[in-house]
């Protein structure tokens, strides 16, 4: 039997919390063997805050998961000097995994943006999607041309969704950025210190 992989990417600008109770949630709810945390190096829809560098945030991240050793963290897409889209991942993942369907985990608000993904809908012949919905989401009624799953055995082969509600905080790298002296309980403790500070208003 192949492994359970799951892959989860973004751009952890920085990384926190809610990034780890995701993932921690991921493994309860999907008996996974590993899940794959993969950082952007160069985004294609966004701009990075410029704080960080993406070796500052891969090592944080293994940091983060360190006491996990279900977490692989993978360099691939901080290693380009290109922006590298979702798809150019996934196709990469199949071809040096080519008996492994991956589950992609991601938020609601990043499953409901997935249109505007570089040759979207070609991700559905690559993998399957979990959505995971925060504290007060409801899940969307919108499949985006998925195949709806109400559980994840119940998906064979590439292109299904499963909608997951999860107690997850409610944090967000983008309230860290603004303010950073203000959420420290929502830094891990081994990076609290590194990312305030990197991350303090100039």
């Amino acid at each position: 039997m192949s492994k359970r992989i799951a892959l989860f990417g973004g751009s952890f600008d920085p990384p926190h919390l809610g990034h780890k109770a995701l993932v921690e949630a991921a493994f309860g709810h999907l008996a996974l063997d590993e899940v794959w945390v993969i950082p952007v190096g160069l985004p294609v829809h966004r701009q990075l805050s410029g704080k960080a560098t993406p070796k500052q945030r891969l090592s944080w991240l293994a940091s983060i998961f360190a006491d996990e050793p279900r977490v692989r963290i993978v360099d691939w897409e901080v290693d380009q000097n290109t922006p590298t889209p979702a798809i150019a991942t996934l196709r990469r993942f199949r071809a040096e995994n080519p008996d492994i369907v991956p589950l992609w985990l991601m938020g609601m608000d990043s499953f409901l943006d997935m249109r505007g993904w570089v040759e979207y809908p070609k991700h559905q012949d690559l993998c399957n999607v979990v959505v995971f919905a925060r504290k007060g989401q409801t899940n969307t009624t919108k499949t985006m041309g998925w195949q709806h799953a109400k559980a994840i055995s119940d998906a064979q082969g590439a292109g299904h969704v499963l909608f997951i509600q999860a107690d997850l905080p409610d944090v967000s790298a983008t309230k860290i950025r603004h303010n950073p002296s203000a959420y420290p309980s929502d830094l891990h403790p081994d990076t609290c210190k590194a990312i305030l500070a990197c991350y303090a208003s100039d």
